[in-house]
């Protein structure tokens, strides 16, 4: 891979693989990709070894929940799209059964990271940068997944 300074990147530029301008962005070769869920799936597909439906599977199912549960519980927004709060302040349904899901586990999939994990834990790690009074010890699987 080659790391790019995105202060050096035009974004504008119809080359910029995001026709939107965003970030995050990703060329390989000729695929060109935007989105973190995307990014995640064709890397996992391509290069991680989940290249069969099963094992695709295995790590869709929490790339697609990061992206379309979790974060909106870790980010609570106004209809503009500005982020207000955090639900991690309370007690969410989706983390306690994600607390309760990670009993005895290290990872979400198997016995290794994978990009599931990747999709959930930056979820929860960008929740505690930007509300860094907010504290994940009330979920000691969590925690424990978070250090891992």
């Amino acid at each position: 891979y080659e790391m790019v300074d995105i202060q050096t990147v035009d974004r504008s530029s119809p080359s910029f693989p995001n026709p939107f301008g965003q970030i995050p962005a990703m060329s390989d070769g000729d695929v060109r990709l935007f989105e973190s869920g995307a990014i995640l799936l064709y890397i996992a597909q391509k290069y991680g070894g989940y290249d069969s439906p099963e094992a695709l599977a295995s790590v869709s199912k929490w790339v697609v929940w990061a992206n379309a549960a979790l974060d909106p519980v870790v980010f609570i927004e106004n209809e503009n799209g500005q982020v207000l709060d955090t639900g991690l302040r309370g007690r969410p349904k989706k983390i306690e059964r994600l607390e309760a899901f990670l009993e005895g586990r290290t990872w979400l999939v198997g016995d290794a990271f994978s990009v599931a994990d990747v999709a959930v834990a930056s979820y929860l790690l960008y929740g505690l940068m930007f509300f860094p009074d907010v504290s994940i010890g009330k979920w000691p699987n969590i925690a424990r997944y978070m250090a891992a």
